[in-house]
């Protein structure tokens, strides 16, 4: 039996006593009983925090790798956006350059890779030019992948553009409504309650009149970065450039104060037909006409035009100088006063290229002095779209626009009175959503590739 002595002292008499505690088998066996206990829940606590530990480490792998995966996505799709970038550069310094088999590799900010493939060329046999891109994004061994249908995009993507900032004379006002894209190198200005069913940007700042209340459907930006027209150089190379192609047309040179009268329809649907006339109004021998159908896309006159008609087909024609429209020119698969039917196909495009004169006059004819009508998208690329004689004569009721209107300088069909047209036309605009992927033939680039179809490729193909 196990003792434990304790020496107790008393002072009853004085003597000092010794007193023997005995502790039993029962007693050791509570002792014991209680040492494992006590050894089993640090045990468990032990094992719970191993657990947790390895829970936690586990956890804190699934969240670095959801991070790393979603930085990966979003490398992916920077390195789609840097070959965007490079794709508008090189379409801009060289538009007959082929990318095709190109790759590209680079480092985000924040660490990760991107490798990107022009993988194929998607524009159908289109002078469009478009691309499949296919890019790859990898942090820290995640890796995904995206694969998107890039198509340059033109100058006709906008319903109403002015470089120079308008002179004074680009204000838009009450009742007129812009369903497009506007953009103006100057002030935003308003007058009344006109409406924008388009982004709205301009360089400069917004000014409105008291009492203004316009509507902007997808809001408005200032102070963006100035847009330039295409150079007279570039239309050169390559809208004249495609005339001059097997399958294009260049109308024969007529010399000094000459000019062409062209009919689209006739002289039956689908053709064009020309005419050359002398300064005093005669005719000096030089006509034809020509099926549209059978054509690149692409017209050019080194002299004046005076147009008008309906076009069946797809054509841009281009002016060293100016164009005159002497009534309405419609497309064939369209409804007068309604646009183009949803299944039409046909699209003009109107550069005047000219220097110094390259504008764009809606002439002073009898057709025109009751409302005018134009399908197509206008740009006048040395100074401004007008009205001949906007500031005299009569209101000539609307000037009604399936399209758009691009200028140097400014847009000048009317003159305004206390908000009241009171000479010229009241303006009807209409933008034609076709132009994103039908835009009338070689019309200037406007220095950036639209993401047209994406999806993410899933499991990721890396590129042979």
């Amino acid at each position: 039996m196990s003792t434990y002595w304790g020496l107790l002292k008393t002072r009853a008499g004085g003597v000092a006593r010794r007193r023997v505690l005995s502790v039993g088998p029962y007693a050791l066996s509570v002792r014991g009983s209680a040492l494992v206990g006590v050894m089993g829940i640090i045990t468990a606590v032990l094992l719970v925090g191993v657990a947790i530990f390895i829970l936690g480490h586990a956890e804190g792998d699934v969240v670095e790798y959801a991070v790393d995966d979603s930085r990966a996505f979003y490398i992916a799709e920077g390195g789609l956006e840097r070959v965007r970038s490079y794709l508008a550069a090189l379409e801009l310094d060289d538009p007959s350059a082929d990318p095709i088999g190109r790759t590209f590799s680079g480092q985000l900010p924040g660490g990760g890779d991107y490798d990107v493939l022009v993988k194929e060329d998607a524009s159908g046999g289109s002078w469009l030019d478009a691309y499949v891109v296919v890019s790859t994004g990898d942090k820290d061994g995640v890796v995904r992948q995206v694969k998107a249908t890039v198509v340059a995009e033109t100058f006709a993507m906008y319903s109403w553009f002015i470089e120079s900032g308008g002179g004074g004379y680009s204000w838009f006002r009450t009742g007129e409504r812009f369903e497009g894209p506007i953009h103006v190198n100057g002030d935003l200005k308003i007058d009344g309650d006109p409406w924008f069913g388009g982004e709205v940007r301009a360089a400069g700042d917004l000014n409105m009149t008291a009492g203004s209340n316009p509507t902007f459907v997808r809001g408005y930006e200032l102070h963006v970065d100035p847009v330039s027209l295409p150079t007279r150089a570039y239309v050169f190379s390559t809208l004249k450039a495609a005339a001059q192609q097997l399958g294009g047309l260049v109308l024969p040179a007529l010399g000094n104060k000459t000019y062409y009268k062209i009919e689209l329809g006739e002289p039956s649907v689908g053709e064009m037909e020309w005419q050359g006339y002398n300064e005093d109004g005669s005719t000096n021998g030089c006509g034809g006409y020509v099926d549209i159908s059978s054509l690149n896309g692409a017209v050019w006159s080194e002299e004046d035009i005076h147009i008008s008609g309906t076009l069946d087909g797809e054509v841009t024609i281009g002016v060293d100088g100016t164009i005159h429209i002497r009534d309405d020119i419609l497309y064939a698969g369209s409804s007068p006063g309604n646009g183009p039917d949803p299944d039409c196909d046909d699209i003009l495009g109107l550069i005047a290229a000219g220097h110094p004169k390259g504008d764009i006059i809606i002439d002073y004819t009898t057709p025109n002095q009751d409302d005018c009508e134009v399908h197509g998208v206008m740009m006048a690329l040395q100074k401004t779209v007008e009205a001949e004689d906007y500031m005299r004569y009569a209101v000539r009721g609307d000037f009604i626009i399936y399209g758009g209107i691009l200028a140097d300088y400014a847009i000048h069909l009317g003159q305004y009175s206390n908000g009241v047209v009171i000479s010229g036309y009241c303006r009807d605009y209409h933008f034609d959503p076709r132009v994103a992927t039908l835009p009338p033939p070689f019309f200037p680039f406007a220095g950036s590739f639209s993401v047209e179809m994406w999806e993410e490729v899933v499991p990721v193909v890396m590129p042979s």
